[in-house]
């Protein structure tokens, strides 16, 4: 369960390999200590958490606690496959965990940092139901067109904006609305076209005796 087109797999396959080895002496720590993959996703969940409720006057500690929720996403996938634990329902779990920091942040940004609301519902109302799309486009084998990945980008202009007292994410978060609500139409629309298809040809096969 992902939201990755066929070449994006690809090039996440070999990122994983990279990453898994870099962070083999954390997964082996938290072996040890017993820790699961799901209590590493909400340590980041909580780490988040923590980053939307730092006033704009402590962007340090905001970033600190940024950096563990990239951290544990990035590290809760390798330590679930490294206990033979993976199945859909703790992809499911990552996904989410991945995503909420996009949901939260825009609501932080307009409430520390006075970015635009209606820019960051649509902002981030577009780019959840896009990645809701595309993990449903490919469970049932659509193929899905490869798009820019703007979430980690947007982290940093926020932390951007803290430290430098400016509103850095409004400009960038309108585009990228827009952007998001051009691939939720194509997205659907290639979901649509798959289903209708299957109709055509379900009606079209002759009946089974």
């Amino acid at each position: 369960m992902d939201y990755f087109n066929a070449e994006e797999k690809a090039r996440q396959a070999q990122f994983a390999v990279r990453r898994d080895r870099i962070l083999s002496p954390a997964v082996d720590l938290l072996v040890r200590h017993e820790i699961t993959p799901n209590q590493v996703s909400l340590a980041g969940v909580l780490a988040l958490l923590a980053v939307c409720l730092m006033p704009p006057s402590l962007p340090v500690p905001a970033t600190l606690f940024m950096a563990l929720y990239v951290l544990c996403d990035g590290i809760d996938g390798p330590l679930a496959r490294r206990l033979d634990v993976t199945h859909e329902g703790g992809s499911l779990v990552d996904i989410v965990a991945d995503q909420l920091g996009v949901v939260f942040l825009s609501a932080a940004a307009i409430h520390h940092i006075g970015a635009w609301g209606p820019t960051m519902v649509v902002f981030a109302s577009a780019y959840l139901i896009f990645i809701a799309l595309a993990v449903y486009g490919n469970a049932i084998g659509v193929v899905m067109r490869k798009v820019v990945r703007a979430k980690y980008l947007f982290f940093l202009l926020y932390l951007g904006s803290l430290f430098s007292g400016r509103d850095l994410v409004t400009y960038f978060c309108s585009a990228f609305a827009l952007y998001y609500s051009v691939q939720v139409v194509d997205s659907l629309r290639r979901i649509y076209r798959f289903h209708d298809a299957r109709r055509r040809a379900a009606d079209g096969a002759p009946s089974e005796e």
